[in-house]
């Protein structure tokens, strides 16, 4: 797999505070700081601009594939995984340096400032695009605090607009309080009088601009956030759940579902390089054993034509018994290469793939197991059944749906009774005994292309592990059982930087929980959320 050299960076607010260093950032620092430099902002083209940054080949090689994927044990590496797989490297947590520097966090606040500038009359007429353009921006901000903590979100992003270039760090109960605050009021706002409102349009690769769209993914999402505090406070939890499922504008669909959607050759090779990865053996196994239809839609089979999964545990895999597995990567299943870069070439003498790609955010599937979870756990009214049935064949037809699109090679879209079939299998058919479990492992599944998910899932729930229904390995290196990490690591600032003593700050304060490790950079520590 090709590896790009890229520095990460973590910074505060978009480039304010790179002022050390070099004729480029000093310039960039300037643009930055001129409100002029803005003039002719098109809040659209930001729009745009921020959705499509917001997936980039780095995160897939350092986050996902060479991370969360193997700790979540949908893969391993080609031999099998090293010793110490389950360390935070150096490089993981791209999503911090994507808001601050990247396209993310800057390109939102202009596109929500331009409209907050522009003539009443003009201002009235992008309602809905402001509205839709703040629910990009408190998800980013949630996923970035999700597995960081405090960050700066109220102060930053404004240097230009003549707020602070020292942003003050916000806690992570302050920060999801506040989104869920945004979302709630761009919900109302996108409720609103439609009429003569200027669409994003094709600007806008999630939804085409559909407000009714974004309500709905907004509403879900607060469910998500939500479901974060069940630990820390379960009675904030209760009342943002019953107050977002009184609102008639829910999630009805898999076409409903919050996805990136983008063409054959935006994840082209390069890191987004699925190859050379093989399949977990604890997934894989129980995707045979149900008969489960996303199994051809996850994993390809070896060179023979089988299913064969690798032993996620380095112990298992450094096994003689089990070295002829891994004398050549054609003995093991791998990953299914378009469902992630489309226009993989599988030298099957069709040449380049010409499918679609996707990148899920918020699934339809995933709003059902959210619904199955918290009326299992007695805090909705709803039926658990329901729901989580609802979520196993929102998952599997999404799964399908996305396949076809990919034109993954001679996949034929699954049926009703495959699901059928699948659904009735004794560990799936739903068992009030083992509700939670059961939602997670099918939640667990449905985040195949969301690790970072599915790691959320599990830090929450506790699900999959060595006993559940969808049984993991025990992971171990000499003999000795391996952790996983819960966090990011928190890269230091120079005592030079200007935003050194807010950082320190924040990290004083975190470190007020006992739980949160061993210092800033103890990944096996927890956030907020993460209660023990």
């Amino acid at each position: 797999m090709k590896t790009i050299n890229k520095r990460k960076i973590y910074f505060l607010l978009i480039s304010a505070l790179l002022i050390a260093g070099g004729c480029k950032k000093e310039s960039f620092v300037k643009a930055n700081l001129n409100p002029t430099t803005l003039y002719d902002i098109q809040p659209e083209d930001q729009f745009l601009r921020a959705a499509v940054g917001s997936q980039d080949d780095f995160e897939y090689f350092a986050d996902v594939y060479r991370a969360a994927n193997l700790w979540m044990q949908y893969a391993t590496l080609s031999t099998g995984n090293g010793l110490n797989f389950n360390n935070v490297g150096s490089q993981f947590n791209t999503r911090y340096g994507k808001i601050y520097y990247g396209r993310l966090g800057p390109a939102l606040v202009d596109a929500i400032k331009a409209i907050e500038d522009m003539p009443d009359a003009e201002k009235n007429l992008r309602l809905h695009m402001k509205a839709i353009s703040q629910i990009f921006l408190s998800y980013y901000t949630f996923y970035v605090s999700d597995i960081n903590g405090s960050i700066p979100y109220t102060q930053a992003f404004q240097a230009r607009y003549g707020g602070t270039t020292t942003p003050a760090y916000d806690t992570q109960q302050a920060i999801f309080a506040k989104v869920d605050e945004e979302l709630k009021t761009a919900v109302a706002t996108l409720k609103g009088n439609q009429a003569g409102q200027i669409s994003l349009g094709g600007n806008d690769p999630f939804f085409g601009g559909d407000a009714t769209a974004w309500a709905k993914a907004a509403n879900a999402l607060r469910l998500k956030i939500a479901m974060r505090l069940m630990k820390v406070d379960p009675g904030r939890m209760k009342a943002i759940a019953l107050e977002v499922l009184a609102d008639p504008i829910q999630m009805t669909t898999v076409n409903d579902s919050w996805m990136l959607k983008v063409g054959p050759s935006y994840a082209n090779q390069g890191n987004w390089n699925p190859a050379n990865f093989a399949a977990g053996k604890p997934v894989l196994d129980f995707l045979v054993a149900k008969g489960d239809p996303r199994l051809e839609i996850f994993y390809r089979p070896n060179a023979a034509g089988n299913y064969v999964g690798s032993f996620t545990s380095p112990d298992d895999a450094k096994l003689p018994a089990n070295a002829t597995l891994y004398a050549s990567l054609d003995n093991l299943s791998q990953l299914q290469h378009r469902l992630f870069t489309p226009n993989y070439n599988e030298s099957d003498g069709f040449g380049v793939g010409t499918g679609n790609g996707f990148f899920p955010v918020l699934t339809y599937a995933e709003y059902c197991f959210i619904r199955a979870d918290l009326a299992a756990r007695g805090v909705t009214t709803d039926v658990a059944e329901t729901w989580y049935k609802n979520g196993v064949y929102a998952s599997i037809q999404f799964y399908s749906d996305r396949a076809v699109d990919a034109k993954i090679s001679n996949f034929v879209a699954v049926t009703m009774p495959s699901i059928d079939a699948y659904y009735n299998m004794a560990g799936i058919k739903y068992d009030a005994t083992k509700a939670t479990e059961q939602i997670a492992c099918q939640a667990y599944l449905d985040f195949f292309r969301q690790p970072l998910e599915a790691w959320a899932w599990w830090k929450r729930t506790g699900f999959p592990n060595t006993t559940s229904v969808l049984a993991w390995s025990e992971l171990k290196a000499n003999g000795t059982v391996l952790p996983l990490a819960r966090r990011a690591g928190i890269d230091l600032l120079s005592p030079t930087n200007l935003n050194y003593a807010n950082q320190q700050a924040a990290i004083a304060e975190m470190a007020k929980n006992p739980d949160f490790g061993a210092g800033p950079n103890d990944a096996f520590g927890r956030v907020w959320w993460d209660k023990k």
